[in-house]
Parts: structure tokens; sequence; C-alpha cells
């Protein structure tokens, strides 16, 4: 029930990672639509070249394109049509973004097989597709700048070098054409891929920005445990839970004895120093379904979810003793402290269960401090 503590460059999945694992998830989803534009386009191209190629060659090539987009298929449904999460995402994405790759190079280097050598009209329309499919990966496979780039050249380099090596201007100004396309889109590739980056950037800075704000909000900055707000709304929560389930609920709360002096004596560092410590204690000592809070000044309290009056007076004279035996210091000096505590159970009203442990707090106190009461049964 605590706050989380602020986002930690440390974690495992950092901002990077997250950017990484959600352009991968859009170029798989992006990519999907183009198994069938892939496909349609490939047979139109051998539609179109049965007059001026070898049928055999066609069919061969067709279905090696058939192969690979049932591989494409079967690697996107059995992996990314389920909702992965980062790690998976991650894990998943090689194969598929291989199999996309695989796939330009059946176009680029299939084309120098199906493209007719003695048809200068078949030679441009299979460039005008290649330039067409190119186009498409560009935009297609956008979210993924090293993806994009490797899979448009991979359509258009095969057969733009051999257009290099042909005699005629028409084909030195279909390559050098196609060369112009190559660099134009590089260009814009980047700029595209930059500027998605960016969003997808910002867009979780914002975010990790607002958990932030929000943990901070809740969250006792000198302790680092619920400031008094936080603890009220989590005590509702749990108070609530407890008396759905008939479970018992007890209340500790705890306050530091002789805490004006230290700050008089001492200064108000070794307070803040002292404060510190004892959040540290607190969220060592207790469960991570207990709530812990600071209620104001050096006065604590703690919501012991299933836990009976008994259990949670062993659980505070274990803490105070805790605290008795672990001395505040800083530089030269050292500084035993000790705390004064009630304990209270019976209610699921928090308005009604505080009160009571605070009045027995009190009664530690007037008793000699350093002590653990119980409250009066109401």
């Amino acid at each position: 029930m605590e706050p989380h503590p602020p986002h930690n460059p440390s974690a495992t999945w950092s901002i990077d990672t997250q950017v990484k694992s959600d352009k991968l998830r859009l170029l798989v989803q992006q990519s999907y639509l183009g198994l069938f534009v892939s496909l349609a386009v490939s047979l139109l191209l051998c539609w179109a070249l049965w007059d001026y190629t070898d049928t055999t060659i066609l069919l061969v090539w067709f279905g090696v394109m058939f192969l690979s987009t049932l591989t494409r298929a079967y690697l996107y449904l059995v992996h990314f049509r389920p909702q992965r999460n980062t790690q998976e995402t991650l894990q998943h994405a090689r194969p598929y973004v291989a199999a996309l790759i695989v796939s330009t190079l059946i176009w680029g280097v299939g084309a120098l097989f199906i493209m007719p050598k003695d048809s200068l009209l078949g030679q441009a329309f299979t460039m005008f597709i290649l330039i067409g499919m190119a186009g498409g990966v560009l935009a297609t496979y956008s979210a993924h700048r090293s993806t994009a780039i490797t899979g448009m050249l991979s359509i258009l380099l095969p057969v733009t070098l051999w257009l290099y090596f042909q005699p005629s201007k028409l084909h030195l100004g279909m390559a050098i054409g196609a060369t112009i396309f190559i660099v134009v889109t590089l260009r814009g590739a980047k700029i595209l891929s930059d500027a998605m980056h960016r969003n997808f950037h910002l867009g979780y800075e914002l975010q990790h920005a607002y958990e932030e704000a929000n943990t901070l909000s809740k969250m006792d900055a000198l302790t680092g445990i619920n400031n008094r707000r936080s603890f009220f709304e989590c005590g509702e929560q749990i108070s609530s839970y407890c008396e759905r389930n008939n479970l018992p609920l007890s209340a500790i709360v705890m306050d530091v004895d002789h805490f004006k002096r230290i700050n008089d004596t001492h200064g108000h560092h070794f307070g803040d120093i002292t404060l510190s410590q004892i959040g540290r204690i607190l969220e060592a000592e207790f469960r991570k379904s207990d709530v812990l809070g600071r209620l104001g000044g050096e006065e604590f309290a703690i919501l012991l979810p299933d836990t009976t009056l008994n259990q949670a007076q062993e659980l505070a004279e274990k803490l105070r003793q805790t605290i008795a035996a672990t001395p505040i210091t800083i530089k030269d000096k050292q500084l035993s402290i000790t705390i004064s505590i009630g304990v209270a159970s019976g209610h699921y009203d928090i308005e009604t269960l505080l009160p009571h442990a605070d009045a027995a707090m009190y009664q530690a106190k007037s008793g000699g401090r350093n002590r653990t009461v119980i409250a009066s049964a109401t």
C-alpha cells in the first residue's frame, strides 16, 4: 500500500527499451496488411510478365513469395496477435523482422530472374513495381528505421546495379533514377523515424513524469512512506477489505520521545535524520500489505490488516526495541532515541480506531515514555 519510489534510471525496462518495444510492435501491426498487398502485387507482376518470362521461373518465384507470406502470417498470429509485454515483444520481434527482410530479398533478388532480358517494356514495368514496393516498405516499416532502410535497399539495389551494367541510355537513366530515389528516401526515412522516435520518447517521459508527480504527492518526502492524506486513502481501502472479509484490523500510533529537545539540542538536521531513519526501520519491519504513514511532525501510524490485538502488540513492542537499539549517528554525534506506542483494535472505522490508538500512545507518554500501551476495550 506504500507509494512506489520515483522512477529509477536503473529500472529493468528504461524508457528507451519501452520505446524500442513500442516501435517494434507498431512495425508488426503496420506490416500485417502488407502481407496481402505484397502477395497481390507479386501476382499482378507474374500476370503482366507471363508472355515475356519463362513461366516456370515465374511460378517458382511466386511459390517462394507465397511461402514467405505464410511464414510471416504464422509468426504474426502466434507471437503478436495476443497482447505481449515489453520483454516478449523484444524476444519475438527478431524472427518476424528477419522474415520481413527475407521477403524484401525475394522481391529484389527474384526480380533479377523474372525480369525479361529482351523486353525494355517488361524491365520498365518491373522497375515500376519495385519502386512502388520500396516506397510501400518505407512507409509501412517506418516505425523501425533499420528495417525500413534494409528492406528498401534489398528490393532496389540488385536490379539497380544490374541496370548500371546494361549498354543502353534508357537502362542508365532508370538506374540513375532509382539511385536518386534511394538517396532521397534514405534521407526521408531518417527524418520520419527520428520524429516518430521523439514522439514515442516524449510520450513515455510525460507518463513517467506524471507517475513520479503522483507518487510524490502521496509520499512523505522526508521518510519515504505515505503522507497523511495518502495514509488515510489507503487506510480506507484496507479497513473496507478487512470488514468485507471479516478479518481483524489493528492500528499502531507512535511518537518520538522528546523530539523537540532533539531539535533544540542537536539541530533540525539531526531531527530530520531521526525521522528518516524511523521511516526506513518501519519499511523494514512491516509487511507490504501494512499501511505506513507519517501523520505529522514526529507522529507515525501503522494499519495492520488481518492482525489481532495481541499480534499488533508484539509487533509494536518489537518495533520499540528495534528503534531503541538503533542509535542515530551524524559526524561525531550519536544519540539513542525512544518512542511511545499506542495499539488499538476492534473497529473497522479508522476515524474511530486511530483515536483509540492515539489515546493509548499518550498514556504511554504520561506513564514514562519508551513503552507500549494497549487501548482500553470500548
